[in-house]
């Protein structure tokens, strides 16, 4: 699970099996178009990645659309697909196919039903998921159940329901999905890890039987080891596609998009950043960031580094569970440095980490400090810091307790920044000792420790 805010991260890891290749991501953009005519069409949307297959589209007889537009609150950022369903058995179809096959499949998307606004008030449609190989992800040809491995019925009703069936064997069922994961006008984030070997397959997240497949919603495990449709044992899979039909007027909607799929294996750690930011003001530095879902985020610790070496400097609580925007913040008052770097260990409730990207600042000190020297106590070197809003001659001197000056550290000009200076007491006796630093009218002291 880094594009729209300066970038976009699905904490998620991909586990690979027999060389295969890395995952791919696919969203709409932001070019706006719509797609009203009867017939194909292989223009629109954006192409895959390289090795990311091949899209396509099928507007039916019976009307119905695929349109690019604004996502609607709380969705995504950026443009979504909207797709709207044909008002008889016709068939619109959106697809991607012919990806680098493979006899595991993982998928993640965001998805949301209603009418053209994402609200729940359709009473009639279907629209299906369906996953697999063959020409009918490719073509006019209808749903053949023989081409599919995962196939869900999303089925549109009264009061804003949404009824899902599982298409096991040659039979649509009801069987096997806990609850009603779905209704209209929510946003859902949908995770599918389905395998077609002979093999039963460990994603880290969970394991799955062979020709099973696991269904996950809002990071919640709905669907355990759900049966497969007709494809044969061990085929490979390279395609998937939405298929809308049966709208009473068109009415039953569907929005997508932010797909992340492969034919590897997945582990699933639903919590998605979508911005990390660092701004300082002095000596203190702001850092903000955003996620978009969470799914059991216990919350987030704040890591510091100025000389390659990650700190611990807080923790922020995390919401659990959410399905919209969290925003977070986090103040370093302590922060000594001209260029320091910042980063998040999301921690799930299980204990399960991921990092965030790095971000970077550039310290400006406003005013004069001398910091306490660190380590402290210490034996027999420490480090003394500083800082000068702007240049200037600058001593640092060192001191018994009995006033006796016993090695000046520094004597000269330096220019504007954090600083800092060693001190080796190798050849001094245990003891307290200070340090005086003096740049222009600015003169402070400070204690430091030296035991042995």
């Amino acid at each position: 699970m880094f594009k729209h805010i300066g970038f976009m991260l699905f904490i998620t890891t991909f586990l690979e099996f027999d060389g295969l290749g890395q995952p791919w991501s696919y969203n709409f953009g932001t070019e706006v178009w719509s797609i009203t005519t009867a017939g194909t069409n292989t223009t629109f949307p954006p192409a895959p990645q390289t090795g990311g297959g091949s899209r396509y589209i099928r507007i039916g007889a019976a009307a119905g659309s695929f349109n690019s537009q604004a996502t609607i609150s709380g969705f995504s950022t950026g443009s979504c697909l909207r797709g709207v369903a044909s008002s008889s058995g016709s068939v619109n179809k959106f697809a991607i196919y012919d990806y680098t096959p493979g006899k595991f499949a993982t998928l993640n998307f965001r998805v949301r039903f209603g009418n053209s606004s994402g609200n729940s008030e359709p009473a009639s449609g279907i629209w299906f998921f369906f996953l697999g190989d063959g020409t009918t992800f490719s073509s006019t040809a209808s749903f053949d159940g023989t081409q599919t491995f995962v196939g869900l019925r999303f089925t549109f009703g009264a009061s804003g329901a949404i009824t899902t069936n599982t298409r096991t064997g040659s039979n649509w069922v009801t069987t096997g999905i806990t609850g009603t994961p779905f209704a209209q006008g929510n946003n859902y984030l949908v995770d599918i890890v389905a395998n077609n070997s002979a093999v039963t397959m460990d994603y880290g997240t969970g394991t799955v039987a062979a020709n099973k497949y696991d269904l996950w919603v809002n990071g919640v495990l709905v669907g355990n080891e759900l049966a497969k449709a007709g494809i044969g044992n061990n085929a490979n899979m390279d395609s998937f596609m939405f298929y809308g039909e049966s709208s009473t007027g068109n009415v039953a909607n569907i929005f997508l998009d932010d797909f992340v799929y492969s034919n590897t294996a997945t582990s699933i750690l639903p919590v998605e950043l979508t911005s990390f930011t660092a701004s300082a003001k002095g000596s203190t530095v702001t850092l903000n960031w955003e996620t978009k879902t969470e799914v059991d985020n216990n919350g987030f610790e704040v890591e510091r580094s100025t000389n390659g070496y990650w700190d611990k400097i807080g923790f922020v609580e995390g919401h659990g569970t959410a399905n919209s925007p969290k925003y977070y913040s986090f103040v370093d008052n302590s922060a000594i440095g001209n260029k320091i770097q910042y980063r998040l260990r999301q921690i799930d409730n299980d204990g399960t980490f991921e990092y965030s990207p790095v971000v970077e600042v550039e310290l400006k000190p406003t005013t004069f400090a001398l910091y306490q020297n660190y380590p402290n106590p210490f034996n027999p070197a420490t480090v003394i810091r500083y800082a000068l809003p702007v240049a200037g001659l600058v001593t640092i001197d060192v001191f018994s307790s009995l006033g006796e000056k016993v090695s000046t550290l520094l004597n000269g000009q330096m220019e504007a920044g954090f600083h800092e200076v060693s001190f080796d007491a190798a050849a001094l006796p245990s003891g307290p000792y200070f340090y005086r630093i003096s740049a222009g009218e600015f003169i402070a002291i400070r204690k430091l420790l030296l035991m042995k």
